[in-house]
């Protein structure tokens, strides 16, 4: 089942590709990306700019942000707002509104990994994982939730992991939370596709820039078994294109799902 989905998300993005980049496909739309300053986070935003969104980055590592704005130009926005507080969601939102009157997308990047088994994660640990990794999410949608609903329109994709569908070792506070990602994923599309708003989310894999999801140890195992059965590994980028798919009037219809992006690692047994 999760791999005929795969399949078919995989075969609908590369026919979309056929049709060419640049296409225009988010003419007027504005997305929302949080957590941004991540490689996923970086290619979403340069492929939804080269479709003609307007682009706003979020992110606490302004440095990383502000130099892929500087290339965009006047219709990419990068903001710092601290997402743990619920306060700062509602001005993110604001100034969206306020510089390109609407948003459409948010996209919710994921965002710290733990490196801690469970004998050794200490409370503090577990707080800091789930106020970055499900928290700021919450928060996130809280404050587009007003401008969606009055629109009666809008799209949610969360990146969660691979992590969430498998569990992964001395990673407890990353894969819990993860696992938190698709609850919410689920939820939102429970909730608020009544009035118009799709809500579904992508599993990377091990990706080729390496810095999202596993530790280093872990990446290397499971990265390696994915080379071994694709010959490559997940990109940035190729995990970019799948949200663009799902962001797209195309990818509406899927609704409540998780993707997993892995050339099949889910299914290998270690």
């Amino acid at each position: 089942m999760l791999m005929n989905l795969y399949g078919i998300v995989i075969s609908a993005v590369e026919e979309w590709k056929l049709l060419g980049s640049g296409s225009g496909r988010f003419d007027g739309k504005t997305v929302i990306i949080t957590n941004s300053a991540g490689s996923i986070g970086l290619a979403t935003a340069r492929l939804l700019h080269e479709e003609n969104a307007n682009v706003v980055m979020n992110d606490e590592r302004i440095d990383v942000v502000r130099s892929l704005e500087g290339k965009l130009g006047s219709r990419a926005l990068t903001t710092d707002f601290d997402l743990s507080k619920a306060e700062a969601a509602t001005l993110l939102a604001q100034k969206t509104l306020d510089r390109f009157k609407s948003i459409d997308i948010l996209v919710c990047n994921e965002g710290r990994s733990d490196g801690k088994a469970i004998a050794d994660i200490t409370a503090d640990d577990w707080d800091r994982v789930m106020e970055k990794n499900l928290t700021e999410i919450l928060h996130a949608l809280q404050g587009v939730y007003r401008s969606f609903r009055s629109k009666q329109h809008g799209t949610v994709v969360l990146v969660s992991s691979l992590a969430a569908r498998s569990g992964c070792g001395n990673m407890v506070g990353y894969s819990s939370s993860m696992g938190g990602v698709l609850g919410i994923m689920k939820t939102v599309s429970k909730e608020w596709s009544r009035w118009g708003v799709t809500c579904s989310a992508v599993c990377p894999g091990p990706i080729a820039e390496g810095d999202q999801g596993l530790s280093h140890s872990q990446r290397g195992q499971f990265a390696q078994t994915q080379v071994e059965l694709a010959n490559r590994n997940v990109t940035a980028e190729q995990v970019a294109k799948v949200i663009l798919f799902l962001a797209s009037e195309e990818g509406r219809p899927i609704n409540g799902q998780a993707i997993n992006l892995d050339y099949g690692l889910y299914i290998y047994s270690f």
